[in-house]
């Protein structure tokens, strides 16, 4: 007998060839919020076990036998690990309630760069956090020590660390595929970094090493051969994962014609330079940790 594939049939999905247990999760999360739009009775095990069947098994537990089968002994690469967070990060939050009196612990003030300090507030009942040169925001939990933002726009959380007395030691900020960890800091600190910010600013000179860092960093680019440890490494992993695209950008606009210096930025303390190519011209940010050590950079072409 010959067997007949009935044209009313799924096609079987295939599984890439580094499948992600985290992303498979999450596909089955979103299943689940989809089946119970039209059956408030629907169970995770369910959504689990239909896409497990998407994909060619019999059950979920076949399923992630066969994906730590296939990622056995692999590493994950920079990269692979950025999209990793960045699925994780984006995907749909649900707020869970917790002991109020928990985030008592967690207010205070983290030092995620030389100049920047998250602080964390209450307002009335809500917890709301701000970044320095930014609003405060409110933020909500999906677990005991996880929060995330209210506002659905902004793809991020931030996560404490907590020691045996219940007070936070840490704060770590999830977002764009990284994970920045803030040791605390005391208000003195921070009123510190906050000072010495607002000092830079009313001089508005650009600081030690800026101009030559960028001169580096764009003549590294052009070369396609970065100097990784010479900045952050939230930098340096970004930097190397755009390097390509970056790449053909710059040496699209030609040669390096000059480097003028606009000011200090007061929304995010960053050098601000006008740098003008030969067929084009264009704005960077740069934030330096010291006279050698890039913390951040950005670039946008300029009309």
């Amino acid at each position: 007998m010959t067997a007949t594939l009935l044209s009313g049939a799924a096609p079987v999905r295939a599984l890439p060839v580094r499948p992600n247990l985290e992303h498979l999760r999450n596909e089955a999360k979103s299943r689940l919020k989809q089946e119970r739009a039209t059956d408030p009775t629907a169970q995770l095990a369910t959504a689990q076990r239909d896409l497990a069947r998407d994909y060619g098994f019999p059950s979920w537990r076949r399923l992630l036998a066969e994906v730590r089968k296939l990622t056995e002994g692999l590493t994950e690469t920079g990269k692979e690990r950025m999209e990793r967070l960045r699925i994780e990060q984006a995907r749909p939050r649900t707020e869970v309630p917790i002991d109020p009196t928990v985030v008592d612990g967690y207010l205070g003030f983290y030092e995620l760069t030389p100049t920047i300090i998250l602080v964390v507030q209450r307002d009335q009942n809500d917890l709301i956090v701000r970044l320095t040169g930014q609003a405060f925001c409110a933020i909500v939990p999906e677990s005991r020590r996880k929060f995330f933002y209210r506002n659905s726009t902004i793809q991020a959380q931030i996560s404490f660390t907590v020691g045996p007395d219940g007070i936070a030691t840490a704060a770590t900020l999830h977002q764009n595929g990284l994970e920045q960890t803030s040791p605390r800091i005391t208000g003195d600190r921070a009123n510190a970094i906050e000072a010495r910010r607002e000092a830079r600013q009313a001089a508005n000179t650009p600081a030690p090493g800026s101009e030559a860092a960028l001169r580096r960093i764009i003549e590294a680019t052009q070369q396609g051969r970065p100097e990784l440890a010479r900045m952050s490494k939230p930098l340096a992993r970004a930097f190397d994962e755009q390097l390509p695209d970056n790449l053909r950008t710059v040496r699209s606009w030609g040669d390096l014609v000059s480097v003028d210096f606009k000011g200090v930025s007061r929304i995010d303390d960053s050098d601000v330079f006008t740098v003008v190519f030969s067929a084009a011209e264009s704005e960077w940010r740069l934030t330096m940790n010291g006279p050698e050590t890039i913390e951040s950079a950005s670039f946008r072409l300029t009309p």
